[in-house]
């Protein structure tokens, strides 16, 4: 029994001194084999540096700009053109009205059945309204209100021409019918200075 141990150990030792053995050569092949290699790569080729060719410098000229002539235009200013004035058309003047009316007659009243007394009494009430409307009629005048002057004289030619005919009651148709379509500050001035002359006619006739 002993023996054979002996013999087993005897043979791993040789084993592994066998082992051993074979890792060195192993080492030693793989070592010469790098230095062959090392020995077959070409030598570093050596690299000369080339230094760049300076540039030559070109001298700076100073160069100073000329200034191009620059001629002096003069520009006549044109003067500003007078403006023509505007012709307006001159209208045709107006005549002024005459006003010759014969006396105002209320023989409509005597018609209609109406005694001389009351139609005397007519005639006072149609004094009294064209009083009133007078100084209202002046300050349309003023005023240049053609549209109220042609109200107010509408409103007393109603009453002149229900009560009579003649004076009064034939200027206020003229005077209202002008105010309807004109208005020439003239010829209304004179048919109200007009009015108030047939107006005082009227008063002095039925005194």
């Amino acid at each position: 029994m002993y023996f054979y141990g002996f013999i087993i150990v005897l043979l791993v030792l040789v084993g592994l001194v066998i082992y051993n053995e074979m890792r060195k050569n192993k080492r030693y092949e793989e070592d010469r084999q790098r230095r062959l290699q090392q020995k077959r790569k070409p030598k570093d080729t050596l690299q000369v540096r080339v230094k760049p060719k300076e540039e030559s410098v070109k001298p700076e000229v100073k160069t100073t700009p000329v200034k191009p002539k620059v001629e002096k235009v003069e520009v006549k200013k044109e003067q500003p053109k007078k403006a023509e004035p505007v012709q307006v058309p001159k209208q045709p003047e107006e005549k002024l009205p005459t006003c010759e009316y014969p006396n105002f007659d209320h023989s409509r009243l005597i018609e209609m059945g109406l005694g001389e007394d009351d139609a005397k009494d007519f005639v006072g009430d149609l004094i009294n309204q064209i009083d009133e409307q007078i100084p209202k009629i002046q300050d349309a005048i003023d005023d240049k209100n053609v549209e109220q002057l042609e109200r107010l004289t509408h409103s007393i030619k109603g009453s002149s021409t229900n009560i009579g005919v003649g004076g009064v009651a034939d200027l206020l148709v003229e005077f209202n019918t002008y105010t309807k379509s004109k208005s020439n500050i003239n010829v209304i001035k004179e048919y109200f200075k007009q009015l108030k002359v047939y107006l005082q006619k009227l008063k002095d006739q039925y005194a």
